[in-house]
């Protein structure tokens, strides 16, 4: 369930020298300005406007920008123009550009410590392979003899990604594949070796 929504934050007021169209009171009007920012769980996400209102100390009226007189709106869109977005209404966004520089970051330091360890397999090393566009298993290194790499492959597979965890805990075949190790890097430059735990 994703909470959302907006909500305001004062920006600034200003008491005005005007009339009340209400009451006719002198000196009692003040505008005000609002930020509108969208919230997802709480965290201000980004901004969506400004707003404000315009009201009375002594009669209580308060008027929206569309129903100010005119001397009131020129006052209030001058209080708006002067007004700055406060920087933290951008936080949802900001966070979620860190985590996108974060995550590509991640993306290519592993994929530069699996390119070196395809290049240099040990006995134990898991490759989580795709075998088809809904088919992943896992192959597990028995053993290394010089470019010779025998592999024991996952008597199972998994329709998603996210099942291989469980085929950690099934069972491997026990009589291996032999792969050259310049057979294997192939496999992983096609992307077939998707990911190796060591």
């Amino acid at each position: 369930m994703i909470i959302y929504g907006w909500k305001t934050t004062p920006l600034g007021y200003e008491d005005l020298g005007a009339k009340c169209s209400s009451c006719g009171t002198m000196m009692s009007v003040q505008v005000f300005v609002y930020q509108k920012y969208a919230h997802i769980f709480w965290i201000p996400s980004f901004p969506i406007g400004k707003t404000g209102a315009s009201n009375c100390s002594h009669c209580k009226q308060t008027l929206a920008p569309k129903e100010m007189p005119a001397e009131l709106k020129l006052s209030y869109d001058g209080l708006k123009s002067r007004s700055k977005t406060p920087v933290w209404t951008f936080s949802g966004l900001i966070i979620f550009s860190l985590l996108v520089i974060w995550g590509v970051f991640a993306a290519k330091q592993s994929s530069a410590a699996n390119a070196k360890m395809i290049l240099a397999p040990q006995a134990g090393d898991i490759y989580e392979v795709k075998e088809g566009p809904s088919s992943y298993t896992l192959y597990k290194v028995a053993s290394v003899q010089g470019d010779s790499v025998y592999i024991l492959h996952n008597m199972y597979e998994s329709n998603k990604r996210s099942g291989l965890s469980d085929l950690m805990k099934k069972e491997f075949d026990t009589e291996p594949e032999v792969l050259l190790k310049s057979e294997l890097m192939e496999l992983f430059d096609k992307g077939t070796i998707d990911d190796i735990k060591r």
